[in-house]
């Protein structure tokens, strides 16, 4: 039996980022899932050497920035607006072009970017997180 081809890496193209019960349309950037914990030091007199153990996960707030349109309800700045309005947590889930999902909840806020001449306009919405992301992983191909 040959041994199975593994993937040297995946394009960014197709990644899909859902915020509440919408689908982000015009996403250019998303920033790490996922942090690393908090380092709390375990070092006792004895020790030559300073020791740690991993404390709190440290994700940081969750970003992503998209193209600003505003132009109608559905536009992605005004359906973000509103769930910053609301002020209650939503669903965020970012799907990878291999089929990987991430998902967590969060509070949105979102901005409109500084912009100069010649550039098209952007805006950022920050999630804050409320939950790890639990990973859910693709179903196998063929098999």
């Amino acid at each position: 039996m040959p041994d199975p081809i593994t993937r040297q890496g995946f394009a960014s193209i197709g990644v899909s980022v859902k915020i509440g019960t919408t689908t982000i349309s015009n996403v250019t950037d998303i920033s790490d899932i996922g942090g690393t914990p908090s380092e709390l030091d375990a070092t006792c007199l004895k020790d030559s050497i300073k020791k740690s153990v991993p404390g709190v996960q440290d994700t940081k707030a969750w970003e992503i920035t998209y193209l600003y349109d505003n132009t109608d309800a559905t536009s992605d700045f005004r359906v973000l607006r509103g769930l910053q309005t609301a002020g209650d947590p939503v669903a965020v889930e970012v799907t990878m072009p291999d089929g990987t999902k991430f998902a967590t909840t969060a509070f949105i806020s979102t901005y409109v970017v500084g912009t100069k001449v010649d550039e098209l306009l952007t805006a950022k919405a920050v999630a804050y997180l409320q939950s790890d992301w639990a990973v859910t992983n693709p179903v196998a191909q063929g098999g």
